[in-house]
């Protein structure tokens, strides 16, 4: 495929943060003689986090990332590319460091994932039917959307620690989540959605109208004293209208480890006992899925809870940045079960999918997920699905850069359900 020409400008992020926005135009006429389409656009816009772990990939800030496009342009421009991984490998060449800190892992992302799109298009393919193909998964791993379930919306809907947005709140924890239980997406959305406006209805009940105010997720931000009390509002909402949903917990400990301790409310925390507090909101809460519980580099605190967990989530984030020399040492120490896949921790699609396939290997699980700081680009919800995710976390069912990722989640949901039919 060859690239005419690419389009670079800075964009506002959901926080009013600067990003990129990368727009490609390719020409297919080189692919085949009978093609009807000489070329196509295609555009990708790149989210950042507050929340992020040491190892990922660095960003580049937006202006000085748009002088550096100059420079590469022309190379680019001059040559023609087979495949998603060529394309890739060579934005990584043209980098040439080991976590992205000459281009920028935020201007790479954005080539990478523009390029893949219209690859898609090329091809004649849905882009999560891309993305599947690119991953080509054994067949005993399943990978193959086909309509219900097409990965569990993950909705964080109480938005604490960093994501909080009410200077009164005392959450620790980053995000409180709900998974719902059924097996069609669409009532899934639709359950998680209600749930959401019930939960708002029962917080400004609660706390006043005037003090609950939108996190950077959407979730709900309010002056909650302590974890537990966040965790019993969406206990009773959940059980006052028996919705099918569990709970999850993103835990975010690098945020509150102060070193050789942690530190939730006032009171301090071996790592032992840590786990042992975990075990015990676990239980008490029925809780599905929990995230980074402990500090970045803690692989054998995370092991620990990992044994003593079955049938739960133990989900690596910070832990594991998408990348796959920290996935290798978490497998090996079974530090948990289960990653969340970033895009823009590890910078390029091959990459990404190159991690969940080794993930999928070992028998772990992945959660596709969003950032803090996002963009109207739905490309994680084509991801979720050409990968089979376990889960997806896009944030609370509100705002425009969320709903935008569910909308398309519906969208190919409500395609493969209607080609099931014929």
């Amino acid at each position: 495929m060859k690239i005419l020409d690419i389009d670079f400008k800075i964009i506002q992020d959901s926080r009013g943060k600067d990003t990129l926005e990368a727009e490609l135009r390719a020409d297919f006429s080189r692919k085949s003689v009978f093609s009807l389409r000489k070329s196509a656009l295609a555009c990708a816009s790149v989210p950042s986090g507050k929340s992020t772990g040491t190892h990922e990939a660095f960003v580049l800030e937006p202006k000085k990332a748009v002088k550096k496009f100059k420079e590469i342009k022309p190379q680019i421009l001059s040559r023609e590319f087979d495949s998603q991984e060529e394309f890739d490998n060579f934005l990584i060449q043209l980098d040439g460091t080991p976590n992205k800190s000459n281009l920028g892992g935020n201007l790479i992302l954005s080539l990478s994932l523009a390029f893949a799109r219209l690859k898609a298009k090329s091809e004649n393919l849905e882009l999560f039917q891309y993305i599947c193909s690119i991953l080509r998964p054994p067949q005993d791993l399943n990978i193959r959307p086909c309509g219900g379930l097409i990965t569990r919306p993950i909705f964080n809907v109480i938005n604490g620690g960093a994501h909080a947005t009410n200077k009164e709140s005392k959450l620790d924890f980053q995000e409180f989540q709900v998974i719902s239980q059924v097996e069609d997406f669409s009532v899934a959305f639709s359950v998680g959605k209600i749930f959401y406006r019930k939960l708002g209805d029962y917080l400004r009940g609660k706390f006043g109208a005037e003090n609950v105010v939108l996190g950077d997720e959407a979730g709900y931000s309010a002056p909650f004293k302590n974890n537990e009390e966040a965790l019993d509002c969406l206990v009773e909402v959940i059980k006052k209208y028996n919705y099918p949903l569990r709970i999850g917990l993103d835990m975010a400990a690098s945020q509150f480890f102060k070193g050789d301790y942690y530190l939730i409310g006032n009171k301090k925390y071996s790592a032992e006992e840590l786990k042992n507090y975990y075990l015990k909101l676990i239980e008490t809460y029925n809780i599905l899925s929990i995230e980074d519980p402990f500090f970045e580099e803690s692989f054998e605190d995370f092991a620990k809870l990992n044994v003593d967990l079955s049938g739960r989530l133990v989900i690596a984030d910070d832990l594991t940045t998408t990348n796959p020399k920290r996935l290798k040492i978490a497998v090996e120490k079974k530090s948990g079960n289960a990653i969340l896949i970033k895009l823009n921790q590890i910078g390029t699609l091959t990459e990404t999918l190159k991690v969940v396939k080794m993930a999928y290997e070992n028998n772990w699980r992945a959660v596709v997920s969003h950032r803090s700081g996002e963009t109207l680009d739905d490309f994680i919800a084509d991801l979720a699905v050409g990968i089979n995710a376990w889960g997806i976390k896009a944030g609370a069912p509100a705002k425009p850069e969320r709903l935008a990722k569910y909308k398309r989640l519906l969208e190919i949901y409500s395609k493969q359900n209607n080609k099931n039919k014929i």
